[in-house]
């Protein structure tokens, strides 16, 4: 695990210098290897604090070229900003939230908002059905499906 700390932490700090120079899409392609490896260690502080600065340098440097995908990783890097005690992340992502709160909302285009819903297949996407999220056919028996015929529930 602490390998790929320090492989997130190289991937890291290359996509920063990538972005200095620049080179927005191998910074993407840098802190999107940072992620893959960080959302494969188990919780703790440097990984909180590492998230944070990967998602909060992505939101910098996507938010004018795709602004949805930006404020999801500023909400994503706030959030990791606050699991966290280390004081210049969680400023950062305090100051970063400050300044989105006086944009404008930004909102998806009708295609996009439309397609949405026909994700789930039935009613808005992420709601769940009336069994509790259980398909129909796993009813109450815990993902075994159920059988034809008379049986008591």
């Amino acid at each position: 695990m602490r390998e790929l700390l320090y492989n997130a932490a190289k991937h890291f700090k290359r996509g920063k210098a990538l972005s200095e120079r620049g080179d927005t899409r191998g910074a993407m392609v840098a802190y999107e290897d940072a992620l893959r490896d960080l959302h494969a260690v188990k919780p703790q502080r440097m990984r909180d604090v590492l998230l944070a600065q990967v998602y909060l340098s992505r939101y910098l440097l996507g938010r004018d070229a795709d602004p949805l995908k930006a404020d999801s990783d500023l909400r994503l890097g706030y959030s990791y900003a606050r699991t966290t005690s280390e004081p210049t992340v969680r400023q950062l992502a305090e100051a970063l939230w400050t300044e989105r709160l006086t944009r404008p909302p930004v909102v998806a285009p009708r295609d996009v908002r439309s397609s949405q819903g026909r994700r789930s297949g039935k009613g808005q996407g992420g709601q769940r059905n009336e069994s509790g999220g259980r398909s129909e056919r796993q009813g109450r028996r815990g993902g075994r499906a159920e059988r034809g015929g008379g049986g008591s529930q």
